[in-house]
């Protein structure tokens, strides 16, 4: 995961980290810039592995939930939180 500003590297970690590390990170190392201006780059294998996370934890209820009472709402909830994960940990270019 690297870590970035602007197009500068701010840090490059051999794992991802949550909102929570990066904001430690930042603070411990004096850097005073918004987690939201930061850029967070993902290697495919740290994008598959925290995109199958993230669908464990928060779109798989939403899914099984869905498949439940089969409404069009339930889906479309499903459907953005699955959208959401993979705008989250985007692949390489």
């Amino acid at each position: 995961m690297q870590i970035k500003h602007n197009d500068a590297l701010i840090a490059s970690i051999g794992e991802i980290w949550s909102a929570a590390q990066i904001a430690h990170f930042l603070e411990h190392n004096e850097i005073d810039i918004p987690l939201g201006e930061l850029t967070f780059i993902y290697s495919r294998d740290e994008a598959l592995e925290a995109r199958r996370i993230a669908y464990a934890v928060e779109s798989d209820p939403l899914y099984m939930e869905w498949q439940y009472d089969q409404t069009e709402e339930n889906k479309q909830a499903w459907l953005t939180c699955v959208a959401n994960i993979k705008a989250r940990y985007p692949f390489p270019a």
